[in-house]
This record gives structure tokens, sequence and C-alpha cells, in this order.
């Protein structure tokens, strides 16, 4: 009030009696009008369509998640095998170089022994 007069200007008598009917009064909510009502059911609608939309999108995200899992999975259950083989691989050519170098040791240590009876004739 004060901010639209003088500070300490008075208000007349008619004023004051109107101002306080005004402030006594409890707040009546606003009956909504034909198009408030359209308008919320509009935005009803919208909301509608919206969470239908999300839902949607969750849906699609969640199949190309499991999509996902699944060519990880089979990308790694492939590379476990092709691991396995070469593993298995190299054990293979390990065992045969192993065979071999003790084949040699016992044809050296054979040859020697025969040099050895062979000198003691």
């Amino acid at each position: 009030m004060t901010a639209c007069g003088k500070p300490n200007q008075a208000l007349p008598e008619q004023e004051k009696e109107n101002f306080s009917k005004i402030i006594s009064q409890p707040a009546a909510p606003a009956e909504p009008e034909a198009s408030d009502s359209a308008a919320a059911s509009e935005i009803e609608t919208a909301i509608d369509s919206t969470k239908d939309a999300v839902g949607e999108t969750v849906d699609a995200a969640k199949e190309k998640i499991a999509g996902t899992v699944d060519a990880t999975k089979n990308a790694a259950s492939d590379a476990k095998d092709a691991l396995s083989e070469k593993v298995d691989a190299a054990k293979d050519a390990a065992g045969a170089k192993t065979e071999e170098a003790t084949n040699a040791v016992a044809d050296t240590a054979s040859n020697a022994k025969k040099g050895v009876l062979d000198a003691l004739k």
C-alpha cells in the first residue's frame, strides 16, 4: 500500500472497509472454464503420449543392450576357443621339441657309452 502512495498517507475510511472485506474473505478456487478443461485434457493426452514414447525408447534400448551383451558373449567365447586352440598347439609343439631334445640327449649318451666301451676293449 505504501508503494502506491506516500508512506504516511491515510486511506479514506471507505477504502479501509473495502480492504478489510477483501482480506477477511476466504480465497475461493476459480471455476474452470471449458477451455481450461480442454487444455487439461490436451495436457493429459500429451503426458500419456510422452510416457508411451519413453516406454518404447526404454524397451528399444533394452533390446539393443541385450543384443550387444549377446554379441559380446559370443565374441568372448570365440576368442577363448581360439586361444585354447593356440595353447594346445603350443603344448604340442613344446612336447615335440622336448621329445626331440630328449632323444638327442639319449643318442648322445648312447654314442658316448659306445665310444667308452670301444675304447676299453
